[in-house]
């Protein structure tokens, strides 16, 4: 077994933002993450470029090869998810063992949790596609980030009213610098919990710099609503008009 631990030692404490190191994927890989998956390949270029990840990127970018190879061969076979069943999918049961043989090299790293969290969106998208990786996506902590571009069914997009008030809790950058998320709430109360107590323990979490946003959209412009739980909606952001602070 290699000690990975003891590779790389000499790599510099920090490096500029020029020396970002450009995601080795191949293209074929690259465009099954961005168009198929809806993940932004910056996300997974900038974690992958950390310092501390440097010794083991190979291994992690074999890892996402191997995992997409795994959802393409059970796509070809016809598999289909049931609503119903709680049995693993072919390519998550691939994609599990190949993550538990490799946590054996990675054991005691800081790759061992960025390849479980990689595991877990490629298991979920095997499972039932774009749907469960968007819904079932972590929010605490790094994990690749998903933009959706389109539609995502089913939703209840059609019960919201044409004009809809949305809110968001999230850091004041979020809103001076105009970039701004893609999923807000209809509720304020829910909002709140995101901007003062769910990131609670993060280490950018700064209580004087969170707030609540209030916009209004189409909901033409809108992607995904699920109006239970955290009462959902999912928007175009380059259709956002105006934003306020609540």
């Amino acid at each position: 077994m290699i000690d990975w631990k003891q590779v790389g030692n000499e790599i510099p404490d920090k490096l500029s933002k020029n020396q970002e190191r450009p995601i080795m994927l191949s293209a074929e890989d690259q465009d099954f993450i961005s168009n198929e998956m809806s993940i932004s390949l910056a996300s997974i270029s900038s974690k992958l470029s950390e310092n501390a990840l440097f010794p083991y990127t190979d291994r992690l970018e074999s890892a996402i090869s191997f995992f997409i190879r795994s959802i393409l061969t059970q796509n070809k076979s016809g598999y289909f998810f049931s609503g119903g069943s709680f049995q693993l999918s072919p390519a998550q049961v691939q994609i599990n063992n190949y993550s538990a043989k490799l946590s054996e090299d990675l054991s005691g790293t800081e790759a061992l949790p960025v390849l479980d969290t990689l595991r877990c969106a490629f298991s979920q998208f095997a499972r039932n596609g774009l749907l469960e990786l968007f819904t079932c996506q972590e929010n605490v902590g790094w994990y690749p980030k998903v933009i959706l571009k389109k539609e995502l069914r089913p939703n209840d997009i059609s019960d919201l009213p044409s004009l809809v008030t949305l809110y968001r809790g999230t850091d004041i950058t979020e809103h001076t610098t105009s970039s701004y998320g893609q999923s807000w709430t209809t509720r304020k109360e829910i909002a709140h919990l995101f901007a003062f107590k769910n990131y609670v323990g993060e280490p950018s979490f700064e209580v004087g710099n969170r707030v609540i946003l209030i916009t209004k959209i189409s909901k033409e412009h809108a992607y995904f609503s699920n109006q239970t739980g955290e009462f959902e909606v999912v928007i175009d952001v380059g259709k956002i008009s105006h934003v306020e602070v609540v």
